[in-house]
């Protein structure tokens, strides 16, 4: 990571300062402040803020230095709306769980998939192996009660578990909101990868929408092309209210100002500046916090933005894939 003067932002001024003073606002409360991988410095930063009198840009540069990744990767992700029933009916049959009983996460055990950390724990102690993705699909959960609700299209829920949260929306025009609560801890595969593979999309044509094209005309090949995706997400019903879903970050995500960073690499809360290009041509250059984190983000020079809720964010994220700037702001004196 380089250093840089505060010359050196697009787009900065007054207006993105006082954006980022009220992202990192919503990281003060002790409550959140004291969560696992919030950035260590929020609680002299809340002390410094009380006794300031300047002018939030100022305030700004003279707390904060600068830290520039040229080449980062940006992605993008959103909260999907998804027609529900609360009961299975001859149409709506692809459900949504909730964790199994006996659910841990643990040491790494080598006998577990994936990096071992997560399985089920059995009454004489020993921990085993949760299903796969093609299990669940053949009904490995059947019988458990762990049904929230239940979608109509498995691509719709294959997309809810990669984005890690859903709205439901159910016949009667009511909501409820969904967020991850854990994995089975299978290895995780983009099924872009695998369409790839298999001949169908072409590397640079990989997008959401093009992935739901294909199997949208192909009907044969869903079940096969999601379960090769072993990793499985379960959820819990989440509070509704104002914003995006809540995060890793312990706040609601809002669009276009939270993103999905390597909390290795960065403590959530952090404020950041991302310059790059949207799918549409235009120019995105603005404050963004971290405020949650992915198993596919990997590296200081990653993140994926928050785009929203419903399809016309999906579109944005989905088609979000290009390189750019990426500033992290870390308080003067500060190792990272």
């Amino acid at each position: 990571m380089d250093r840089a003067a505060f010359t050196f932002l697009e787009g900065w001024g007054p207006a993105e300062a006082q954006a980022l003073l009220r992202g990192i606002e919503r990281h003060l409360p002790s409550a959140i402040a004291s969560r696992p991988a919030q950035a260590p410095w929020i609680a002299p930063f809340r002390d410094a803020l009380a006794a300031s009198t300047e002018a939030p840009q100022s305030f700004v540069e003279r707390f904060f230095e600068l830290r520039v990744l040229r080449n980062a990767h940006f992605t993008g992700y959103y909260e999907p709306l998804v027609e529900a029933r609360r009961e299975r009916d001859a149409t709506f049959t692809v459900p949504f769980h909730r964790r199994p009983s006996g659910f841990v996460r643990c040491a790494s055990q080598s006998h577990l998939p994936g990096d071992g950390t997560f399985g089920r724990a059995l009454g004489d102690g020993s921990v085993v192996p949760l299903p796969s993705r093609g299990e669940v699909m053949a009904g490995a959960l059947d019988g458990e009660g762990l049904e929230i609700a239940y979608a109509a299209d498995p691509v719709d829920v294959f997309f809810a578990h990669v984005q890690g949260s859903a709205t439901l929306v159910f016949e009667d025009e009511s909501r409820q909101r969904i967020g991850y609560h854990g994995k089975s801890g299978h290895p995780y595969k983009a099924i872009g990868k695998t369409l790839i593979e298999m001949g169908l999309l072409a590397p640079k044509d990989v997008t959401m929408a093009s992935i739901r094209d294909v199997l949208a005309t192909t009907p044969a090949i869903v079940e096969s092309v999601l379960a090769s995706n072993a990793s499985y997400i379960f959820f819990r019903e989440r509070e509704g209210g104002a914003g995006g879903p809540v995060a890793a970050g312990g706040v609601p995500l809002q669009a276009m100002r939270s993103v999905a960073v390597d909390r290795n690499a960065w403590g959530l809360g952090t404020p950041m500046l991302a310059a790059f290009d949207l799918p549409d041509g235009t120019r995105f250059a603005q404050t963004v916090i971290a405020e949650d984190c992915g198993s596919a983000i990997v590296g200081a020079g990653r993140a994926d933005l928050f785009c929203g809720s419903g399809r016309a964010a999906g579109d944005i994220a989905g088609a979000l894939n290009v390189r750019g700037t990426l500033v992290g702001f870390v308080p003067r004196g500060w190792p990272q």
